[in-house]
């Protein structure tokens, strides 16, 4: 009998353990990324800073089609060693603009996606910390679950500490090589 008594105790102190409730909150860190207002101004300085070289890249390749334009209207007039010649450099222009505006491409996504990078730390460091202040068990972003209760989304809260961190985010200007 009493050994009846003890296993039921027994299972009544595991079971009990076993079914205790978890923390889990949700967050929308790519809303906290995209509206943070420091990554927002950064991100327009960076599209600034785009324009000179875009206003530039348009008029390397008006003078590139213009080259184009001559060798057609000179076909006529020149030998085909000269043409070739023209159709080289005009070849070779193009090669080299191209790659130029490819790099000018790559230079600035991979800024963006440093900014991007340095704002989530900033945010998983506040995970961190709430997690541990709150006594959090799991943590899931909002694009990894179907449906949740807004109560438990502190998108908010994060989004207002974020807000008191002076987020230093910066780039690297596009150099020509």
């Amino acid at each position: 009998m009493k050994l009846i008594y003890i296993v039921l105790f027994l299972g009544t102190i595991l079971f009990s353990n076993l079914s205790k409730a978890q923390s889990i909150v949700v967050v929308n860190v790519q809303d906290l990324i995209d509206n943070n207002k420091i990554y927002q101004e950064t991100i327009k300085e960076l599209e600034i800073n785009q324009e000179k070289y875009i206003k530039e890249f348009e008029k390397k390749e008006k003078e590139i089609q213009k080259i184009l334009s001559d060798i057609e209207e000179s076909k006529l007039i020149l030998n085909d060693n000269e043409i070739n010649n023209q159709i080289e450099n005009y070849n070779n222009q193009l090669n080299n603009f191209t790659m130029l505006v490819d790099n000018f491409n790559l230079h600035f996504q991979e800024q963006i996606i440093k900014i991007r990078e340095k704002v989530l730390k900033e945010i998983i460091y506040l995970l961190e910390n709430y997690a541990i202040e709150n006594n959090v068990d799991l943590i899931l972003d909002s694009t990894s679950y179907l449906i949740a209760s807004n109560s438990i989304d502190i998108t908010d809260y994060i989004n207002n500490e974020l807000k008191k961190i002076n987020l230093q985010l910066e780039y690297k200007d596009f150099e020509k090589n």
